[in-house]
């Protein structure tokens, strides 16, 4: 498999981990109960959209290193602070984009070792 179609399938399931996690924010902002838990929408979306980002990185184990897809695995942390800026309305400050840089920077040195 190309190397290029492995990395972008590890930048797609980051992705998909940090849009489930945002349908996970929305169902804990009306949870009320054990109950109202099994009963969300919000919840049972993003369990889906994450159970198929671990199966994406399940097949992407059997072609990278374990190392390396968990660790790229940071990616999730870039798109989770754009989903919020973008959909939640939550500011993206020069902190937050220092961290950013270093996620970028680590993920590249993962990447691009051998």
């Amino acid at each position: 498999m190309s190397p290029l179609l492995l990395y972008g399938l590890v930048v797609a399931g980051d992705f998909l981990g940090a849009l489930a996690s945002y349908f996970f924010k929305g169902a804990a902002m009306t949870l009320s109960g054990v109950l109202s838990l099994l009963k969300s929408k919000g919840i049972w979306i993003g369990g889906v959209i994450y159970l198929v980002a671990f199966a994406n990185n399940v097949f992407l184990m059997k072609y990278l290193d374990y190392s390396v897809v968990y660790a790229l695995a940071s990616i999730t942390y870039i798109f989770t602070m754009i989903l919020a800026n973008r959909l939640l309305k939550e500011p993206i400050s020069r902190r937050k984009m220092a961290g950013v840089a270093c996620i970028v920077a680590g993920a590249a040195l993962l990447a691009f070792s051998g």
